[in-house]
């Protein structure tokens, strides 16, 4: 038989499928691949210069003296202005204090005790003296109960997150309240009966102007003027000294808190701008290129999706400086036993482009 009158056989879609899977398919999944990855690599993913960390401005509040925080008005994450009053300290603790009030009580009941036995000529004076002397008492009275009032609140302030944890009874945290409450009724009454007293003994010295003159110059009269500078000290060193935030930001740490004792200098909380101003990378050695002032770069974010904008080179460091652990993490470096340095390079922070305080970004310089 003539086997060019036979008529070819078909061959299976199947089989035909098989050879193009097998055959085909690989090369061409292999060049589309290798196409992808030479388009990201050039768009997405180009090599970096560069890290850069977006760094705002931060400022610590320090205690402006030693002594006892009475107050903190603001928590972390909360949002505070140049200038606003985030707190108080006093200077002395209140319970160190009631040793002075103490000492000066005596000195001026002694005082009032020797008054007696006055002549008829020095009556007009030692009856002012009298008064002034118990204007003293009552103004060192309420200085007394305000120290009081000072330290219980302070200690209702830090048995309030122990009463809501259950960690104190409901019982103690209510007496804390009311010794409070008690405190702040005796010290608004006192301050009632001065505000009465003060103004009758400045119409009385108005009356008779030769009256406090008559023992001006007595030992009785240098006495009361001693415990008055006295009393005003006191007074001075248990009224609070305000503490003011730094910059405009967000309270983002916490370091001391009501009731602790910090000194002169003493951080008490850290506050952080919202927004970054610059952003700071670094170069080590050997250095692939030497930056300067207004070279021109490209800055890419490191989220879904990227983000790129054009900046330029601000600022070159003088020195090489030692990297922080954050940058160390953000290069994927080692951490060595000595500690890492490079150059620090500050680039414009890019208009509309918005980035977090500390996030890092990728800078190809151009």
């Amino acid at each position: 038989m003539d086997s060019r009158i036979l008529t070819p056989i078909p061959t299976p879609p199947a089989q035909r499928w098989r050879e193009i899977r097998l055959l085909y398919l690989p090369r061409a999944m292999f060049v589309a691949v290798s196409l992808l990855v030479i388009w990201l690599w050039g768009t997405a993913v180009a090599p970096s210069s560069l890290v850069a960390e977006a760094e705002a401005l931060g400022a610590d509040l320090r205690a402006p003296q030693a002594g006892v925080i009475a107050s903190l008005k603001v928590a972390i994450h909360q949002p505070v202005k140049t200038g606003e009053v985030v707190g108080y300290i006093a200077a002395a603790n209140p319970r160190l204090l009631e040793a002075t009030f103490a000492v000066i009580r005596a000195e001026v009941g002694m005082l009032t005790d020797s008054m007696a036995g006055a002549t008829d000529r020095q009556k007009m004076a030692l009856d002012m003296e009298r008064m002034q002397l118990d204007w003293m008492s009552h103004r060192v009275d309420r200085v007394a109960l305000q120290g009081k009032l000072q330290q219980t609140e302070a200690d209702l302030g830090r048995a309030e997150p122990l009463s809501r944890a259950g960690l104190i009874t409901q019982e103690s945290f209510e007496q804390l309240k009311i010794t409070r409450d008690s405190l702040a009724a005796q010290l608004e009454e006192k301050s009632r009966l001065i505000a009465r007293l003060e103004p009758a003994l400045t119409r009385l010295a108005a009356s008779d102007p030769q009256a406090g003159g008559l023992s001006g110059e007595s030992a009785l009269a240098a006495a009361i003027k001693v415990q008055e500078a006295k009393l005003k000290l006191a007074e001075a060193e248990l009224t609070p000294v305000p503490m003011l935030a730094p910059i405009d930001g967000v309270v983002g740490v916490l370091l001391r808190h009501a009731g602790e004792t910090v000194m002169a200098g003493d951080a008490v909380l850290r506050v952080t701008a919202p927004k970054p101003e610059r952003l700071t990378g670094y170069l080590r050695q050997p250095l692939p290129f030497e930056p300067k002032p207004g070279m021109e770069a490209e800055i890419r974010t490191r989220g879904t999706p990227a983000k790129t904008a054009a900046t330029k080179i601000t600022h070159v460091g003088v020195a090489h400086e030692i990297l922080s652990p954050s940058m160390i993490a953000a290069m994927h470096l080692l951490p060595q036993p000595a500690p890492e340095t490079a150059v620090r390079v500050e680039f414009a922070l890019p208009a509309g482009l918005d980035l977090r305080p500390g996030e890092h970004v990728d800078v190809k310089v151009r």
